[in-house]
């Protein structure tokens, strides 16, 4: 016979919902699960006892039974039974009969199977009586870096996971201008369910890999290019790699500083009906060494714009 407290197992109120045991017994099982805690025989036995508690309080009419025999005391410790009517018993359980009790009820004895035959669901390899509550299994979560063009234009991309001690190999499908740190759920790709519950998920965190040209904000693109200060102090034509439509034409204004930004409208990154611009970022290079002629000429330059040198 049992005189577990299966509302204190779960740590709910008597009064608690259904709802409010379902998310109890959920935490419960996810943080006691035996995948969780390998070869922990005491996780084991926890997640035994939660599983039992969640399969009476969780069953309405089960509870409603255990309810009543709570408050006939049946729990209490010890053996004094003194005070319970068990005829009182006998018909709240139907024809389950007793043996060895003067008026057909329930002997001291046979109580306890008749009560693992009520809320037991099995039996583990040492004989004690648990519920076989199906549970989802445990979802698995990771981070998988992928390519810079990918994340942009979308795809298919291969990630290989270790699962169980083996290396799983998937094919994920990327949505196109998906962000850094979105998720996508692999649904029934986790660990596999309990007592025929459903398998787990993978949830992926994703990272965008970096590219040698460009950054991403968004669906815009920046990228940076060199000029010399005589083209930033008469301005140029230069030429602009682009993520999506090669190279193309921009014009430097006479003038241009350092760090100058330009938009190229249009030609950033393309998803469905939207779209990005291209950023340009002007990097003016000074040169390291200059030969005697050119300080000179530098020199009558300053002299002639009344710039310090």
């Amino acid at each position: 016979m049992t005189n577990k407290d299966y509302y204190k197992i779960l740590g709910v109120s008597e009064n608690a919902s259904s709802a409010d045991i379902k998310k109890a017994y959920r935490e419960l099982a996810k943080k006691y699960h035996p995948d969780t805690h390998p070869n922990d025989k005491k996780a084991e036995e926890r997640f035994k006892e939660i599983s039992e508690a969640h399969g009476v309080l969780g069953d309405s009419k089960k509870r409603k039974q255990y309810d009543q025999m709570r408050k006939m005391g049946v729990f209490k410790g010890g053996r004094d039974y003194s005070n319970i009517n068990f005829e009182d018993l006998s018909s709240m359980f139907g024809n389950a009969r007793a043996r060895g009790h003067s008026k057909g009820g329930f002997s001291f004895d046979s109580f306890g199977d008749i009560f693992s035959q009520i809320f037991s669901g099995g039996r583990d390899a040492a004989g004690h009586g648990f519920s076989n509550v199906p549970a989802k299994g445990r979802d698995i979560s990771a981070e998988i870096t992928i390519p810079f063009e990918v994340a942009l234009n979308g795809g298919k991309q291969i990630v290989t996971l270790s699962q169980g001690g083996k290396l799983k190999k998937l094919s994920v499908k990327i949505p196109a201008g998906i962000d850094d740190g979105k998720k996508i759920k692999l649904k029934g790709q986790g660990e596999p369910g309990i007592y025929g519950g459903p398998a787990g998920d993978i949830l992926l965190t994703i990272k965008t890999g970096k590219h040698p040209l460009f950054e991403r904000k968004g669906l815009d693109i920046h990228s940076t290019i060199s000029i010399n200060m005589v083209q930033a102090a008469l301005g140029s034509q230069v030429r602009v790699q682009t993520f999506n439509k090669g190279t193309v034409e921009l014009k430097i204004p006479a003038g241009t500083q350092n760090d100058k930004l330009f938009k190229l409208k249009g030609l950033g990154a393309n998803v469905s009906d939207k779209k990005g611009d291209h950023y340009v970022k002007i990097r003016v290079a000074i040169p390291n060494h200059l030969s005697a002629k050119a300080k000179e000429l530098l020199k009558k330059f300053a002299d002639e714009m009344k710039l310090d040198y």
